[in-house]
C-alpha cells in the first residue's frame, strides 16, 4: 500500500470518528434540553401576621408597631408635605433589627396592598418631611431601630396590609393594618 492510500484511509477514519463525536454531542445536548428540571418547584406560602408580631426576613427581623393615616406629613426642622389631591398618607411604624454581622443601609422593599389588589410602594420624599423616617437608615448588627415608612395611597384605599417576603424560606407575610 502506498503512502497516499494509507494517508487517505487514516483521514477517512478520523473524519468518521470526528463526525461520530459531533453527532453524539448534538444528541446529548438535544435530549438534555427536552427533559424537565430535576429540581422540584417549591410553592410560596402566604402567612398572615398581626401588628406586633415579629417576622424573620433574610437580613433583619421586622415588627410593625402600628399605622395611621394623614393628609400631610411634617417635621420639626423640615417642610410640610401634603398628599396629592385624591390621596392620603399611611404612616407605618416599623421596628427593624439587623440579624447579620455587618452594618447595612435599609432600602425599603415592603409594599402596601389594599383589598382590591392595588400595590403601593414607599413614598420617597420623606427626608426632611417627617421626623424619624427609616428608609436609608444604617442598621447596626443586633440593634433595633424604630421609624416611619410612608406610603401615599388613594383616598378610597381600605383594607390594606404590608407585604414582606422571605425568599430563602419561600414565604410571604401579610400584616393587616386596616
Amino acid at each position: 500500500m502506498n503512502k497516499k492510500n494509507l494517508l487517505s484511509k487514516n483521514i477517512n477514519k478520523y473524519m468518521s470518528y470526528f463526525s461520530y463525536c459531533i453527532l453524539t454531542a448534538f444528541i446529548i445536548i438535544s435530549l438534555s434540553a427536552c427533559t424537565g428540571s430535576s429540581k422540584s418547584e417549591v410553592e410560596t406560602v402566604r402567612i398572615n401576621k398581626q401588628i406586633g408580631d415579629e417576622i424573620a426576613l433574610e437580613t433583619f427581623d421586622l415588627k410593625i408597631r402600628g399605622a395611621e393615616e394623614d393628609k400631610l406629613i411634617s417635621s420639626y426642622y423640615g417642610s410640610t408635605a401634603y398628599a396629592s389631591e385624591g390621596f392620603k398618607f399611611v404612616l407605618v411604624v416599623l421596628e427593624l433589627k439587623n440579624t447579620t454581622d455587618k452594618e447595612f443601609e435599609y432600602i425599603p422593599d415592603l409594599k402596601l396592598e389594599d383589598k382590591s389588589g392595588r400595590e403601593f410602594y414607599p413614598y420617597l420624599n420623606t427626608i426632611g418631611n417627617i421626623n424619624n423616617h427609616i428608609e436609608k437608615r444604617n442598621l447596626s448588627p443586633g440593634i433595633s431601630e424604630i421609624g416611619y415608612l410612608i406610603y401615599e395611597v388613594n383616598e378610597d384605599c381600605e383594607g390594606y396590609s404590608i407585604i414582606a417576603s422571605n425568599e430563602e424560606k419561600n414565604e410571604i407575610y401579610e400584616v393587616n393594618l386596616k
